[in-house]
């Protein structure tokens, strides 16, 4: 009799939710009208997937474009680069500079940054060398504390410097090699830390026309300890291509488009995209876009050279614009071959 009183009593348990639940009215599709695709979530580990490899980086200058022609061309550069300014994309680059040449290059950056660089090649029967120099400065602020959030008075300073030596190499007539060793200082007002790094890479012209195929490994350094945390280099792999899709370099008109591709340790992939005319081989005319960045997309700029005898002069300027805080970096190059 009990054994029978507790098997009716757990179907009662059962069959009244049950229950309840048939005769609840709830509204037709109709009422409810088309289903919220917009407002459906993405799987848990979309994002996890997405910036599985991403890690904190330092040194976050070493990423910046600061020569008006590349970042005119959107940084699409690294299988481009034929004079002084290949030097910070792909250091086999520089084996085409005729004998000398030196370039300097400035960066006005956002919230009241800059960076400058400088650069000085010479080709010989050996190799092609070169020595560089960049630096980067934040604007000024004043410090604020937990007990003075209004601000203690003093001004913080920070920036960065980096000094390099480079050497590369024409292996054949259509493979050269390159290769950047470099000291990197940053200094964050009362910690600074220093470390070396090295950039290599390498620039094939394939035989089909002009096209040529670059690959490039840039801030390959160690770590340094800083607060407890580990300051790491932005270390990037990035693959490229380009060719004249119209006349070759050195005719009255020129047409030349290139691609990249970036793999950073710090970000997801990206992909740069750049154009470039030559006019009389002395006007250019530049442009391209970046993807996945959140401080600039498109970008154009021009260039100007010209001979003055057995020397020649270039001027090249590049205007892009950072959406996320409504700035417009400007850049500024100035060459001279020799």
């Amino acid at each position: 009799m009990l054994k029978k009183a507790l098997i009716l009593g757990l179907l009662v348990a059962f069959l009244v939710p049950v229950m309840a639940m048939a005769q609840e009215v709830r509204p037709t599709q109709a009422e409810l009208g088309a289903f919220p695709v917009d407002r459906a979530r993405p799987p848990a580990d979309t994002h996890l997937l997405k910036f599985a490899r991403v890690t904190t980086t330092s040194y976050g200058f070493l990423k910046l474009a600061g020569n008006a022609r590349s970042a005119g061309m959107g940084d699409a550069f690294s299988s481009v680069g034929n004079d002084l300014a290949a030097i910070f994309y792909n250091p086999a680059g520089i084996t085409q500079i005729e004998k000398y040449e030196l370039n300097a290059s400035y960066l006005r950056w956002i919230v009241g940054s800059q960076m400058g660089s400088f650069a000085l090649a010479a080709k010989t029967n050996a190799a092609t060398f070169a020595i560089n120099f960049m630096y980067f400065t934040s604007e000024e602020f004043e410090e604020n504390t937990s007990a003075q959030p209004s601000g203690t008075g003093r001004m913080v300073r920070a920036g960065d410097i980096a000094a390099g030596l480079t050497i590369a190499k024409q292996v054949t007539d259509k493979l050269s090699v390159g290769g950047n060793l470099r000291y990197v200082k940053e200094d964050l007002d009362l910690q600074s830390y220093s470390s070396i790094d090295i950039d290599f890479g390498t620039l094939f012209y394939t035989g089909y026309r002009s096209t040529r195929l670059g690959m490039s490994l840039r801030n390959l350094g160690g770590d340094k300890d800083v607060i407890g945390q580990k300051a790491r280099f932005p270390m990037v792999f990035n693959l490229s291509g380009a060719a004249e899709v119209y006349g070759n370099l050195g005719d009255p008109f020129s047409l030349t488009v290139a691609v990249e591709q970036m793999f950073f340790t710090d970000s997801i992939n990206r992909y740069h995209f750049g154009g470039e005319a030559w006019v009389q081989n002395m006007i250019a005319l530049r442009a391209g876009y970046k993807t996945g960045y959140d401080s600039e997309s498109w970008s154009v700029g021009a260039g100007l050279k010209q001979k003055l005898g057995p020397q020649t002069v270039k001027v090249d300027f590049s205007y892009s614009r950072a959406e996320a805080l409504d700035e417009y970096p400007v850049r500024l190059s100035v060459g001279l071959a020799f």
